[in-house]
């Protein structure tokens, strides 16, 4: 496979901006490897976050306790073809029917077994705003339509799938009682050429996590 283009669907993490905790602070590098003192500008840092911020991921331990966490899912499982769904058009707190899930996917061909699913609303141009936080969602009976393909990966351009009404776990057990990993935040979808593409997640392999911001690209 030769790559001739990497389109990044992430977005970038700001200390300082970021609506839950993101903290850098500065730490002695010298003295943290027991080298020498070093003369010219060599840094590292601390890093103080909430693990569900950004483009993000998470897996079946965020709520079952005998649930995968990073450290126990393969890479392959976040390496896979995604096939893009256009859902343009929903206003806030919207529910985006099945109907319209299922047009939207048979214009690009249907869902596979086993691909990754990316949702694409637009949403994600009100990020870093009050209004990002009331997205339009998917409603109960599209959501269960998707994961009946047994799908890898499920990704939005949103800061959820979730309905308001409902309390947050209850929103995620569908996605990891399908066995599927869930990505939140995505952006930049329409960048994508065609609607089938491979897609990199990868979260660091982190033991007892069971979510971490990532850097999602598309390899075209």
């Amino acid at each position: 496979m030769k790559i001739t283009q990497v389109i990044d669907l992430s977005h970038p993490l700001r200390p300082g901006y970021e609506p839950r905790r993101l903290e850098i602070n500065r730490l002695d590098a010298p003295e943290i490897t027991g080298s020498p003192d070093e003369t010219d500008w060599y840094i590292m840092h601390y890093i103080n976050m909430d693990n569900h911020i950004g483009t993000h991921l998470e897996v079946a331990y965020h709520c079952f306790e005998d649930g995968d966490h990073l450290g126990q899912i393969p890479a392959s499982k976040f390496v896979n073809e995604a096939v893009i769904l256009d859902l343009r058009g929903y206003q806030a707190s919207d529910p985006i029917p099945l109907e319209a899930v299922q047009q939207a996917a048979s214009l690009v061909g249907g869902i596979k077994n086993g691909d990754s699913v990316f949702c694409m609303t637009g949403w994600s141009r009100y990020y870093g705003t009050e209004a990002y936080f009331k997205p339009p969602y998917l409603s109960a009976d599209a959501l269960k339509w998707i994961l009946s393909f047994g799908i890898k990966l499920l990704g939005l351009d949103t800061s959820g799938a979730m309905d308001p009404n409902l309390p947050d776990r209850q929103n995620h057990l569908p996605i990891f009682e399908a066995g599927t990993i869930y990505v939140e935040n995505l952006t930049d979808l329409e960048k994508v050429p065609g609607n089938r593409v491979v897609v990199a997640a990868l979260p660091p392999a982190i033991e007892g996590l069971e979510g971490f911001p990532i850097r999602v690209v598309a390899l075209i």
